[in-house]
């Protein structure tokens, strides 16, 4: 019996391409297979932990600290130089620090490396120092929300135009607020998380 020849690959069609089914059939099965089959305690303790919700916290913790630092800078601009709330500059990018050692050392994230060391000392020495200047931060955009700068009073001369609208100070203000809020927040319970499991 005469053998056909497949055009590509170059293989015969009948017995050389049963194989290779049988081939990848069995790599999917292998690749399908759950993650509590395989030996070792690396996959029954990452199961245990929430590791995607932490995750997920600690990206809002880090998007929160850049906006933080954007929206800082921001006020920094607007209140001519002043470091009122411009504190949220140093307190958005501790937080990001504090977010990104914080990932390394989660317990979730332990069980694939093999233990936290001295990350999670420096990680709750970050996060005291973050969450210092974040309560910081919302104590003085309070401060400016109940009275901002350049707010004329009616007791004296009007205001140079060139002086920042106060409305846009309160904005900032709300903004950094919130940013704060969140990234607290979020901390308090990855936090919690960390000392359930």
């Amino acid at each position: 019996m005469k053998r056909k020849l497949c055009v590509t690959p170059p293989f015969t069609c009948d017995d050389d391409m049963e194989e290779l089914n049988v081939a990848a059939l069995s790599r999917r099965k292998e690749s399908a297979a759950p993650l509590t089959e395989r030996d070792g305690t690396i996959f029954r303790h990452a199961l245990n932990y929430p590791l995607a919700v932490v995750l997920r916290l600690r990206v809002l913790q880090i998007v929160c600290g850049i906006s933080a630092m954007v929206m800082g800078s921001v006020a920094f601009i607007e209140e001519r130089q002043k470091f009122n709330m411009g504190l949220g500059i140093p307190a958005g990018g501790l937080t990001v620090i504090a977010a990104a050692v914080s990932i390394h050392t989660s317990r979730g994230w332990n069980a694939v490396t093999g233990g936290a060391g001295p990350g999670a000392s420096a990680a709750s020495v970050l996060w005291a120092a973050a969450a210092c200047l974040l309560l910081a931060l919302v104590v003085q955009c309070c401060r400016t929300i109940l009275d901002p700068p350049g707010l004329n009073h009616g007791d004296g001369p009007p205001e140079d135009d060139s002086v920042t609208s106060p409305r846009d100070l309160v904005v900032i203000a709300c903004v950094q607020i919130t940013l704060a809020v969140a990234t607290l927040l979020s901390a308090a319970v990855c936090a919690r998380i960390d000392c359930k499991t």
